[in-house]
């Protein structure tokens, strides 16, 4: 077996976890890179990244620059990394900490390149109702996610899989597949295969109107939309006046009691899972939500509550 690498691991959210924790059982880990703590909460509390965490309890030099400057490149071409493996850092790395002699950089994109490129790609999967995406590991270089493919995995997704279960999927299979990336470099056969540019698509970042649900489309489109934001940050609707966070909704195949007048986004009927939402064709069922000031609940106890009070 050929030895351990010498490995800066860059990476800062929970899908980074997995690769973290692969980089540290089987290369020599030189030193973790994440973001610096920062007010989270509403005691805006200092809060260290999930990277930064996991890093102090495996006892690991833990760097947390504010600024990747000429300073720090220098102290990280001062540890010699043969390796820089990275993970949902949060920041494009400059070239200059890509150049150091000796390093080669890989990184875990959760798609496969060069589709969806860029920051949202699980969101972009689910929100395009896709049955199938997966994880690439690609040679880093100047560009965004535009580097030589090293490895890649297709991954399905399931029709009940939302971004949190998708996304714990694809950082699993992220680390294996840097794990499995790292010792084939080791190795000295790890491919690299340039990325067909005519074929790259491109995510955009989460805004506040991707949260709030539209329901003059199909209602297949609602239900990824859902679906593609869930259970963080959520998608909502105004219901009777007040916000509704909506985390799961099915489509509904037929609604025997549809009025004729009925708009898109009115309740046109309750059924046992909880009410049921007109759309431009169709409707949809929410079945899990969360009411403005109350915990999250079925759909079912939802309809409960509402005829209640109604």
């Amino acid at each position: 077996m050929a030895g351990h690498l010498r490995t800066v691991f860059f990476g800062s959210s929970d899908f980074s976890l997995p690769s973290l924790q692969r980089m540290l059982a089987e290369q020599e880990v030189v030193a973790v890179v994440s973001q610096p703590d920062r007010p989270a909460g509403r005691g805006l509390a200092l809060t260290s990244t999930p990277v930064a965490k996991a890093t102090r309890e495996a006892s690991a030099v833990l760097l947390l620059p504010r600024r990747l400057d000429g300073e720090f490149i220098a102290q990280i071409a001062s540890l010699r990394p043969t390796l820089l493996a990275c993970a949902s850092y949060g920041k494009i790395l400059p070239t200059n900490l890509l150049a150091i002699e000796g390093l080669r950089a890989l990184n875990v994109h959760p798609s496969l390149l060069p589709e969806y490129r860029g920051a949202t790609p699980i969101q972009a999967a689910l929100r395009d109702g896709r049955d199938q995406t997966g994880v690439t590991v690609f040679w880093m270089g100047a560009g965004t996610d535009d580097g030589d493919i090293a490895l890649s995995r297709s991954v399905q997704i399931d029709s009940d899989d939302n971004y949190g279960s998708l996304h714990d999927k694809l950082a699993r299979i992220g680390g294996d597949l840097l794990g499995e990336a790292a010792q084939r470099l080791s190795e000295g056969n790890l491919p690299r295969t340039p990325q067909r540019a005519e074929a790259a698509t491109y995510t955009r970042p989460i805004t506040k109107e991707d949260l709030r649900l539209r329901f003059d489309v199909p209602a297949r489109t609602v239900v990824n939309q859902i679906r593609s934001v869930s259970p963080k940050p959520g998608a909502w609707m105004t219901f009777e006046g007040k916000r509704l966070k909506v985390l799961e909704a099915n489509v509904v195949a037929h609604v025997s009691s549809r009025p004729e007048n009925a708009a898109p986004g009115d309740v046109v009927d309750w059924n046992e899972l909880g009410p049921v939402i007109a759309t431009s064709s169709g409707a949809i069922c929410l079945t899990n939500v969360i009411p403005e000031g109350k915990p999250m609940m079925s759909g079912a106890e939802f309809a409960k509550r509402t005829k209640r009070n109604g």
